[in-house]
């Protein structure tokens, strides 16, 4: 058990948003839990154009003009002030007493991050959870979303332990940063934890999450070299044959998709991870 209890006064909801000028789209958010008492931070990556702010003390706002989600993410981890955080996005909308079991969850295990479950829109999990909470092995990280991430922010700024920008939406190889960041985790002795509870419903994937897109390999294949190093051109040869078998893409089409992954192998190999967090 925990030396500290902590309460819901302990959370604080870090928002991923662009291109707001009303706070009006958390009242979707919170329209099960309502959001009285709750401490949010909200990133809005925008222009000149379109300021975002807020008289509510509990509301902060920091408007950035950068892009990239795991930026937004860093930028809101650097300025949090709760002692436990929650990483969400705009399109979610939190279950009537969520923050009652992320608090829950940390005061009967120790782990310094706790994920948890989504519920989609159509009433089914999002991916197939573990039955029973357990400390992550590699298929619940690899499948956990970034929005189901909560941490306590002392032992993550402690760790240095921040998104690597040259992942997730808006960054060069988009997707995978919530894998690389409870991987990153895990290297770092910061032992991620599953919980088997819903707090969040989102809407679920629209389609084969553009399986064949030459964006989408070109992500993968650097996830694959974070992960396996030199071994990720045996991968590159395997998904694309895969994604030909299941008539994903013509024959015709194999060199391309191949040469889209030798690239991204090797444009990865010529990045660093976030340099100015070190």
């Amino acid at each position: 058990m925990p030396e500290y209890t902590y309460k819901t006064t302990d959370l604080e909801i870090l928002v991923a948003t662009m291109h707001r000028t009303s706070l009006d789209f958390l009242n979707a958010m919170f329209a099960e839990s309502g959001m009285e008492g709750f401490k949010v931070l909200i990133v809005n990556q925008t222009d000149e154009n379109s300021i975002l702010e807020s008289s509510n003390p509990n509301i902060r706002v920091i408007n950035s003009f950068e892009k990239g989600l795991s930026k937004s993410r860093n930028l809101a981890i650097q300025n949090a002030i709760g002692p436990l955080c929650f990483n969400t996005d705009d399109d979610v909308v939190f279950m009537k007493g969520f923050a009652a079991v992320i608090v829950k969850a940390y005061n009967t295990h120790p782990n310094p991050i706790i994920t948890f479950k989504t519920l989609t829109t159509q009433g089914k999990d999002y991916w197939k959870y573990p039955k029973k909470g357990m400390v992550h092995n590699r298929f619940v990280t690899q499948k956990t979303l970034s929005i189901e991430i909560s941490f306590k922010l002392s032992e993550v700024l402690n760790k240095n332990l921040f998104f690597d920008e040259r992942f997730g939406l808006g960054a060069q190889f988009e997707d995978a940063e919530n894998f690389v960041f409870l991987t990153d985790a895990k290297k770092l002795g910061l032992t991620p934890y599953f919980y088997p509870e819903y707090i969040t419903i989102h809407p679920p994937l629209s389609s084969s999450d553009d399986v064949e897109s030459d964006r989408l390999l070109y992500a993968k294949a650097a996830i694959k070299t974070y992960d396996y190093g030199i071994f990720s051109y045996i991968w590159v040869f395997k998904f694309v044959f895969f994604i030909y078998r299941k008539k994903y893409i013509s024959l015709s089409e194999i060199p391309h998709k191949i040469k889209i992954g030798f690239k991204s192998i090797a444009d990865y190999n010529k990045t660093k991870p976030n340099e100015k967090y070190n």
